[in-house]
């Protein structure tokens, strides 16, 4: 397999000095396991680690070499550790913020043109997290596809009222059902898998994200399984860490563990482009700063209340909102908020005590 069969391009050897770096090769991240990563050149893989400057230099973990990345490496050939010295700029990124306070970026794949995203029409369905990893996928500039997984669980009536939850809510937005049991709609979420490009399928564990890779490389088994928990629908995690795996027909493919935590939102240019139609909505209110909550005149209620924008879309809509304006305050203002919130607990316990003592 040549390099540009791998999915190099001009984008990434524009960026290379051949009087400085000419001597360095230029390969693809496949896996990554514990800091070290597995790079390859599209004929040989080999183990590489960050030279100790470049893990110096990095000014976050954003910094670091990720699947999906191209790197710039010395001594590929070695039987040791070759040396990753830089990696090259990314066409697309697809991040989540961590859980908890500090501003923290988890890095999932780099150099996507589609993702995958998977979700069970069966047990664990949910739309308001369907809608979450849009938003993230639409943030990192990559193309998003919606694959309901599980068909065969459904009757094909019920199987046309989700697909017209999903039409609702995500209007414009491609997306097919399928099944890996039965296989029913599984030839057309197969032929979506092209030559040259590079997808990553990404869903919570147990949709069948693992199961459909089985399928596409044409072998049972051949990647670890686990099963579903009858009692909530979620899986166990059976991957354990990303890797870039490539198909008989040349396609690119990151397996990635299922996320159970997308963290809060940084993502309003996400949140823009997967809520277009209320955002053009917006356009047209009184008021240029309409919060489109109980505001007298709002376009965006008056299409709610008309049933043009659907009510559980809307109230998504504005629930992202609201955590990515969180998300955006700064440091001192979310403690300053925090401690509002903590004189107000305190004052109505207190208030709840003199009332329990004059009774």
């Amino acid at each position: 397999m040549t390099l540009e069969e791998f999915g190099y391009n001009a984008w990434f050897a524009d960026q290379i000095d051949p009087d400085t770096e000419g001597n360095l090769t230029a390969a693809r991240v496949t896996a990554i396991h514990k800091g070290e990563c597995e790079v390859s050149n599209g004929e040989e893989t080999r183990p590489a680690k960050m030279t100790g400057r470049m893990r110096h230099q990095a000014r976050s973990k954003l910094d670091y070499p990720t699947v999906g990345d191209w790197v710039l490496v010395k001594n590929f050939d070695d039987k040791n550790f070759g040396r990753i010295h830089r990696v090259l700029d990314r066409q697309s990124a697809l991040k989540r913020k961590t859980s908890g306070k500090t501003m923290r970026y988890q890095l999932i794949a780099a150099n996507i043109d589609v993702a995958f995203i998977m979700q069970t029409v069966g047990l664990g369905y949910n739309l308001k997290r369907l809608e979450r990893y849009l938003v993230m996928v639409n943030e990192s500039g990559i193309e998003p596809v919606v694959l309901l997984s599980k068909a065969d669980l459904l009757s094909p009536e019920e199987l046309m009222v989700k697909a017209a939850e999903v039409e609702e809510r995500m209007p414009g937005v491609r997306f097919f059902t399928f099944s890996n049991t039965d296989q029913q709609g599984l030839d057309e979420v197969m032929a979506l898998f092209e030559p040259l490009k590079t997808y990553c399928i990404i869903g919570t564990s147990g949709v069948g994200k693992t199961t459909l890779l089985n399928n596409l490389l044409g072998e049972e088994d051949c990647l670890f399984t686990l099963p579903v928990r009858e009692s909530d629908g979620k899986g166990v995690h059976s991957t354990t860490w990303r890797e870039l795996i490539t198909l008989e027909n040349g396609a690119h493919v990151v397996d990635t563990p299922g996320m159970r935590e997308l963290g809060n939102l940084d993502v309003n240019e996400g949140i823009e482009e997967t809520f277009d139609d209320i955002q053009a909505l917006a356009a047209s209110c009184k008021f240029n700063d309409c919060s489109h909550v109980n505001t007298k005149g709002c376009a965006v209620l008056a299409a709610v209340e008309l049933g043009e924008i659907a009510e559980a879309r809307y109230k998504n809509y504005v629930r992202l909102i609201k955590e990515a304006a969180f998300h955006d305050q700064s440091a001192f203002e979310k403690k300053d908020q925090d401690r509002k919130l903590s004189r107000f607990y305190r004052s109505t316990q207190s208030q709840g005590r003199r009332i329990k003592g004059d009774s």
